[in-house]
């Protein structure tokens, strides 16, 4: 795909309902029922679907989609550049199968449908460990954790109801319609099950951070986003802070053990046998790290 010459605005983009009637575009409606005789679409929507074909100076792209629960019609048309081979790229991501950022600027930017009296919740997913598995494996392995990723979203969500987006390199949103909060904490715990299950089998271990948002409609998306982002940094902080208690522990731990040696009288100072002030002087030491060590793993 030619990025360049490819920018959303020259999209044109519009939603029409079982009846043909347009529910939203990115132009004028008037200019957009032009484009819908012109591009010929009405024949094409009785074809299987997903269509799409060149005509004129455009790539056109037909698919049926499901927003809460109702059926409509998405047609897409990008100008031809020599480029560009295939405009259903421009919506959707190779790596995954989901849609990919274009698509939901297009949400943004109000084309997509927002059903009243309909609510959603947003997920923000981020890989944690994809940096380490590139660093340690290699950029193909990498390429593997974003595709397991991907198809555990598709696995997790309702294909009628729900979208799932590649939102950058390792981060998803999905979006839930009629889903409240503790029903997207489901559906991020099924996502959590299906990637351990293929990472399992391939010898992997994939771990990801969440957030959750929740608006009764979509036209604050951007505050979603962030609102879901700001729940993900929660998630990673109390994850970072638990790894250092646990790093923490360890150190005890290996402090406990080193005194309990000498105790024992397995470690023996300048080939001298401890004395009797030394080994209460280990002993209190000793009790004190056992009372610190209980005090951070409860903290855990």
């Amino acid at each position: 795909m030619y990025r360049k010459d490819h920018e959303v605005s020259k999209i044109i983009h519009i939603i029409v309902n079982e009846k043909y009637e347009i529910q939203s575009a990115n132009i004028d409606n008037q200019v957009a029922s032009q484009y819908l005789k012109k591009l010929n679409v009405s024949d094409k929507l009785i074809e299987k679907l997903p269509a799409e074909y060149g005509l004129d100076d455009y790539n056109i792209f037909i698919d049926r989609i499901n927003i809460a629960g109702k059926v409509y019609y998405q047609i897409i048309a990008i100008p031809k550049y020599p480029q560009c081979k295939n405009c259903r790229d421009m919506l959707i991501d190779t790596a995954t199968g989901l849609y990919n950022k274009n698509y939901l600027e297009q949400i943004k930017s109000g084309v997509m449908i927002c059903p009243r009296r309909q609510s959603f919740s947003l997920i923000l997913i981020d890989i944690d460990n994809l940096k380490a598995v590139n660093d340690e494996f290699g950029h193909l392995m990498g390429d593997r954790v974003i595709e397991i990723v991907g198809q555990a979203i598709k696995n997790s969500i309702r294909k009628e109801w729900d979208l799932g987006i590649r939102y950058g390199g390792d981060e998803f949103i999905i979006l839930l319609s009629n889903q409240r909060d503790n029903n997207a904490k489901k559906v991020i715990s099924r996502i959590r099950q299906e990637i351990n299950k293929m990472a399992v089998k391939e010898g992997m271990n994939i771990q990801i951070s969440a957030g959750v948002a929740h608006s009764d409609c979509l036209v604050s998306l951007e505050d979603m986003i962030e609102m879901a982002d700001k729940d993900l940094y929660i998630e990673k902080k109390i994850k970072k802070d638990k790894k250092e208690r646990n790093g923490r522990s360890q150190d005890l731990l290996k402090e406990l053990e080193e005194i309990r040696d000498k105790l024992n009288g397995k470690a023996i100072q300048d080939n001298k046998i401890l004395t009797s002030a030394e080994i209460l002087e280990l002993s209190q030491k000793l009790d004190k790290l056992i009372v610190k060590y209980l005090e951070n793993k409860n903290s855990i």
